[in-house]
C-alpha cells in the first residue's frame, strides 16, 4: 500500500530586525504561499531582488490548488531549477480521449511536435509541488520566508 503524504511544517523564524524591535523594509512583498505565490517569489529572488513571502500557514496546502501542471508551467518551473522532480514524481500524459459510454467522442494530443523538452501536462499533488518550492525558495538569498503570522 503507498505511503500518506504526510504535510511538513516549516517553522516561523522571526527576522533579525523585527527580534531587535526594529522596523524592516524590503523591496517586494508576495502575499500567499500557494503554488503562485512561492513561484513568484522564487523568480524574482532569484533575480537579485530582496523578496518577501507571507503566507498564514506552517504546512503544504491540504486542498488542490492544482493538479495539472502545462508544458509551458513546466518550462517555468525548469527555468527557475525547480522542473526535474516534478516529472520524475508525477503522471506523464500527452493525450486524451473522452468518452461518452462506450464511444470515443473526442481525443487530442497536447504535444503535436516532436522530441519536446518537457511533456504536454504532468499530473502531480499540489502539496508536494508546494514542498518543493518552499524548499527552493528557502535556499534562495534573497528570498524571506514568513510561513506563519505570529
Amino acid at each position: 500500500m503507498p505511503q500518506a503524504y504526510v504535510h511538513p511544517t516549516f517553522p516561523f523564524t522571526p527576522p533579525a530586525e523585527l527580534a531587535a524591535g526594529a522596523v524592516g523594509r524590503t523591496t517586494v512583498a508576495v502575499v500567499g504561499g500557494g503554488p503562485v505565490g512561492l513561484t513568484l517569489a522564487l523568480d524574482i529572488a532569484q533575480r537579485g531582488v530582496e523578496t518577501v513571502l507571507l503566507d498564514e500557514d506552517d504546512t503544504t496546502s491540504h486542498g488542490s490548488r492544482l493538479i495539472c501542471m502545462s508544458k509551458r508551467t513546466l518550462e517555468i518551473f525548469d527555468r527557475l531549477g525547480v522542473g526535474a522532480p516534478f516529472r520524475e514524481k508525477g503522471v506523464v500524459w500527452n493525450r486524451g480521449r473522452l468518452f461518452f459510454g462506450e464511444n470515443e467522442v473526442y481525443a487530442f494530443d497536447l504535444l503535436p511536435e516532436r522530441d519536446p523538452a518537457w511533456p504536454g501536462v504532468v499530473n502531480i499533488q499540489p502539496s508536494y509541488v508546494e514542498e518543493v518550492l518552499v524548499l527552493v525558495a528557502a535556499a534562495a538569498s534573497a528570498l524571506i520566508l514568513e510561513l506563519t503570522v505570529p
